[in-house]
């Protein structure tokens, strides 16, 4: 996310951000059973086949009810509107980031703080089977479907999840504080964030998660009581 602001000749903040801006879109409900569940998920599925295949201007509520098989009745029994549903994709794209950090990295109670490390840093830039799909396209428009205190708590909450996967190794005293790990995520959320700006094809520049992960490394191996990775010597 970003924005710009000019100061004290007025603000060209996007209308969400803005006093007065109309209501956010927001889902109806959020799935408790397995039936909704399953419902919402085909509906996502559907969303993403049509902004993929077709392109996002493509996407409509009744289309993705018609792809996904059911009647658009149905669609609207969860999500009122085209920006809703992709308000609800795009917070089920972080429950799915968090639901994976405490699958892989928090109940993995015997992973060395290392390879922790490095799943939680892959995991938040995107890297892990069946990711749910997300590009610069829907990047674009998350400021039509969220304001500044929506990514404020969608930010804290994925903070809460780092913090609580760092503290879980034992293998890493003392613990880095607070601070320190909301740094990290600041460097490797906003890297996600941004490379969907200048790389969406994903090929510039190579290796940039790996290139994130021994930065994160370093940043913490001197809490782990060990010295940090040696710089690779120059080639002569």
């Amino acid at each position: 996310m970003s924005s710009r602001t000019s100061g004290r000749t007025g603000s060209v903040l996007p209308a969400a951000l803005r006093r007065g801006a109309e209501p956010l879109p927001v889902p109806h409900k959020r799935p408790v059973q397995d039936r909704s569940k399953f419902t919402i998920q085909a509906i996502y599925d559907a969303y993403v086949r049509i902004w993929r295949r077709d392109g996002p201007e493509s996407v409509t509520t009744r289309g993705v009810a018609e792809e996904a098989g059911f009647a658009v009745g149905t669609l609207y029994e969860y999500f009122p509107n085209k920006a809703a549903l992709h308000s609800g994709y795009v917070r089920h794209a972080m429950d799915r980031l968090h639901e994976r950090i405490d699958h892989d990295v928090i109940a993995e109670t015997g992973l060395g703080w290392s390879e922790g490390l490095r799943r939680l840093v892959n995991l938040s830039c995107g890297v892990f089977p069946q990711a749910p799909y997300f590009d610069v396209a829907m990047l674009n428009m998350e400021n039509e479907i969220a304001d500044l205190k929506r990514h404020q708590q969608a930010f804290n909450a994925l903070s809460d999840k780092w913090f609580e996967a760092i503290s879980s190794w034992p293998d890493l005293q003392p613990a880095p504080s607070r601070e320190r790990v909301t740094t990290l995520l600041l460097a490797v959320w906003g890297a996600r964030r941004y490379h969907l700006l200048v790389s969406p094809d994903g090929i510039y520049p190579a290796g940039w998660v790996d290139q994130l992960v021994e930065i994160c490394q370093r940043a913490l191996a001197p809490a782990a009581g060990v010295g940090a990775v040696d710089d690779p010597a120059p080639a002569s």
